[in-house]
């Protein structure tokens, strides 16, 4: 997915090292480098000192976007809830001695990849956006801070920059699971509706790939695909799963591989 041209990279001039690290980011990104008194893109990357942050142009006061494992719920449930009963874990196919491979085909923000290879899976992630892959890039990076963290991203995490549908059907890696989250449609009591995921759908729009993206992911599956679906939205592409799993305010649908 090409990034839209309402994004561009904000450098700090009183800052040579973070400067050059920006300008390398927007070369690689194939970004405008943004004017700093200029109010010509909506969005803009930028450095807090080693976070990479995406912040709104137009409404300043809107919190910026980043990713991130070393704070909030994500490393919460990394210190507290590594039950292998939880309903991602059972989703994904986990069981006692057992961690499947897992491609995580729609990463976002990486919190249920981080969460599948804190419980011992080898985990690839893919994203398709530019600008999201950049912030994981980025938070991954930040892990440096925290051994335990770092040492999961090293051992067990892959992130790829690509579409999802071209590389499974292109890539020769078989993977036990496919795990899928795709965008879905917002109503005024989805969590779509959340500052956060308001932002990652103007980055990246819906998907309306849905039913060529569990096509493909199950002919490479070898053992399941598990679908992340809102607790009452229909099943992607109509298909009916083999069984469901469901969690507080979703659920997964599985569909076995035979």
């Amino acid at each position: 997915m090409d990034i839209k041209p309402q994004i561009g990279i904000r450098t700090d001039p009183s800052n040579p090292e973070n400067a050059s690290y920006l300008i390398r980011l927007a070369e690689c990104l194939n970004l405008p480098v943004a004017d700093p008194s200029g109010p010509e893109f909506s969005y803009v990357l930028a450095l807090q000192g080693s976070r990479l942050e995406l912040r709104k142009q137009a409404d300043p006061k809107t919190a910026p976007l980043s990713a991130d494992f070393l704070s909030g719920a994500v490393y919460y449930r990394f210190l507290h809830d590594r039950r292998i009963n939880q309903p991602l874990a059972k989703a994904a196919g986990i069981k006692s001695g057992y961690r499947p491979t897992v491609l995580d085909g729609t990463a976002g923000f990486g919190e249920d990849a981080f969460v599948l290879a804190s419980l011992g899976c080898r985990v690839t992630m893919i994203e398709r956006s530019k600008v999201i892959w950049a912030l994981l890039t980025n938070a991954i990076y930040r892990c440096s801070e925290n051994d335990r963290v770092k040492r999961i991203f090293d051992q067990r995490v892959t992130l790829k920059l690509a579409d999802t549908i071209d590389y499974l059907r292109s890539t020769e890696i078989s993977y036990d699971t496919v795990f899928l989250d795709p965008m879905y449609p917002s109503s005024a009591k989805s969590p779509l509706n959340k500052q956060k995921m308001r932002i990652l759908r103007d980055l990246v729009g819906d998907d309306p790939d849905g039913s060529e993206l569990l096509a493909a992911a199950l002919k490479r599956a070898t053992k399941r695909v598990a679908v992340k679906r809102p607790a009452r939205a229909g099943s992607l592409d109509d298909r009916e799963p083999s069984f469901v799993i469901k969690a507080k305010s979703s659920r997964y649908d599985i569909y076995l591989v035979s």
